[in-house]
């Protein structure tokens, strides 16, 4: 059986969001494709290679299968992973994997996992590769749509394009948020007061956002890039791609854990076309509103 789930960006509140503050964020039409068939053994095959169970190499992959084992024991399974999400870039391609490939094993052993059980064994993957965790990436390409998280509140944002840049440097989800958690340890009011600006700001942008207001986005967008870069999960590379598309017109700022990865931009559609001229490794996508399914 095959399954696919979506990636997802963080519109506002990275890092916030692991401490119970507020984030938006959308699912994205980019997905990742995992495919399943019975066999006396297990055999990964994605676009790290070919292996066993490896908690080293295929780390998603091989706990979603150690998960999925508390449900059901199997003696093994053929899993081929395809994906268009780019590897480590703070699009969510952990979490998409891990998804798709609980819901193509859920598909091909007759386990009826429901969506939210894909998704508690998902969001267990996650502390297990991680140690820590928000449970946003999981959610997001379980469900698929525009939220609100912690509340699981659906946003309506309309029919935005949003322009990528990748940087092409490795964003490491669990050392940018263990490196959030130490500097919150040494300086406990100082970046509490971050966390609580930043989830300040994420209930600000939801009304500009769903009235298309490109100004008041710009602004907020800004003001939660320094307080991330405030963080220490910015990047030399990061920065000067924020501050040209800023002179360019268009609102962007740092997604996902940070310390490399993408950058997410908000602006007309002829200044983001402009952008793409201009940035090697620019794309666009859009909202996706469909979760984890099967192809």
């Amino acid at each position: 059986m095959k399954a696919s789930a979506p990636g997802k960006i963080f519109l506002f509140g990275e890092h916030a969001v692991v401490y119970g503050k507020k984030a938006l964020v959308t699912a994205i039409d980019l997905r990742c494709f995992a495919e399943v068939k019975k066999r006396d053994d297990f055999r990964i095959s994605s676009p790290l290679g070919i292996t066993g169970i490896d908690f080293k190499k295929h780390p998603y992959i091989s706990h979603a299968v150690k998960r999925f084992m508390e449900v059901k024991e199997i003696k093994g399974a053929d899993i081929e992973v395809k994906s268009q999400i780019p590897i480590a870039s703070g699009l969510g391609s952990s979490s998409a994997v891990t998804v798709s490939v609980l819901k193509a094993l859920d598909a091909e052993f007759e386990t009826s996992l429901t969506d939210e059980d894909i998704y508690e064994m998902a969001r267990k993957v996650e502390l297990d590769v991680q140690g820590i965790g928000s449970g946003t990436d999981p959610f997001l390409s379980t469900y698929g749509g525009c939220w609100l998280i912690p509340d699981r509140k659906p946003v309506s944002i309309g029919k935005f394009y949003f322009l990528v840049v990748n940087t092409f440097e490795e964003s490491i989800t669990g050392e940018m948020v263990r490196k959030v958690a130490k500097l919150k340890e040494t300086f406990p009011e100082v970046v509490d007061s971050i966390m609580d600006a930043i989830g300040g700001l994420t209930i600000s942008a939801i009304p500009y956002l769903e009235k298309r207001d490109i100004d008041s986005i710009s602004t907020l967008m800004f003001m939660n890039q320094c307080l991330l870069k405030s963080l220490g999960v910015s990047s030399d590379k990061i920065d000067t791609i924020v501050s040209e598309l800023n002179s360019m017109g268009i609102a962007s700022k740092l997604t996902g854990a940070g310390g490399g990865g993408c950058v997410i931009g908000i602006g007309s559609n002829e200044k983001l076309t402009e952008a793409t001229k201009k940035f090697s490794t620019a794309f666009f996508v859009k909202p996706e509103k469909e979760g984890v399914r099967i192809e």
